[in-house]
């Protein structure tokens, strides 16, 4: 009887153990697939993309606001109020680009728009063109890098290089008194330096407000210079842009996009 006893204790304690390995079996096949599941979902940059990079993270933008002009002929350089008031005009943007990094981007712009002032007797208006190649750092998660994705919101500056194109006509008392890029425009180039504050709405749709100061290699943007001057006219521009983001080729199954690309949740696309 005894025996018996020892006998189906000892079965019991076996299948015990049998049934907690083969839960600790299972366990251990869920739980680092959940666990890397939920880590996966909060990195920028999962390994679990089957895209190859050069597909992925591209950007579109578009851009309107103001281009302030500053020179030899403008007024109210101190005094940004009466600025924008009247020494300014509608300016507009299109890019593209891709994040390289999730604080770093790549794009190329393009903008045009006009330039205008009224001093005394004397009148301006220009006309302008301007393709540039940007480099554009996301300085929240630059210096503050969680995990590996973008936060919601986020400031950025970005430094550029390019060619402006642009046409100008200075008057006297209404009468024209000079022009430049009659023919042809002309052709200098300029370096923007700008910076500006984004908000990831959701996956695809990021919100932005900034502001950039564009240098000038020419005197006569405003088609006119003093003589013996050495100073450069440059223009600032103050916009609102929004920026759609997406990946270029279609896999089939599920992969992380972080916000704004970016929600912390598997999503096709």
């Amino acid at each position: 009887m005894m025996r018996y006893l020892l006998t189906c204790k000892t079965a019991t304690v076996k299948k015990s153990i049998l049934n907690t390995f083969v839960v600790l079996f299972v366990l251990g096949f869920s739980i680092p697939n959940s666990y890397a599941q939920v880590k996966t979902n909060t990195l920028r940059w999962s390994k679990n993309f089957r895209t190859p990079a050069a597909y992925r993270d591209w950007m579109i933008s578009v851009s309107g606001g103001s281009a302030l002009y500053f020179g030899e002929n403008s007024n109210y350089d101190l005094d940004p109020l009466n600025k924008i008031k009247t020494e300014s005009n509608l300016s507009y943007s299109i890019s593209a680009g891709k994040w390289v990094k999730p604080y770093l981007a790549m794009r190329a712009n393009f903008q045009m728009g006009k330039l205008n002032t009224i001093k005394s007797s004397h009148e301006m208006t220009a006309n302008f063109n301007e393709y540039t190649a940007q480099l554009m750092l996301n300085v929240t998660d630059f210096f503050d890098y969680p995990s590996g994705y973008q936060r919601r919101l986020y400031s950025y500056v970005y430094l550029g290089y390019g060619l402006i194109d642009f046409k100008s006509a200075y008057y006297t008392n209404a009468i024209l008194e000079n022009e430049e890029g009659t023919d042809k425009m002309q052709t200098e180039w300029v370096v923007p330096i700008g910076f500006g504050l984004a908000y990831n709405y959701n996956q695809n749709f990021t919100f932005a407000f900034d502001a950039s100061y564009h240098y000038i290699n020419t005197d006569v943007l405003d088609a006119y210079s003093y003589s013996g001057s050495t100073s450069k006219d440059f223009l600032i521009y103050l916009g609102f842009s929004v920026n759609y983001n997406f990946n270029l080729k279609y896999i089939e199954g599920f992969i992380v996009r972080p916000k704004s690309r970016r929600s912390l949740k598997w999503t096709k696309f």
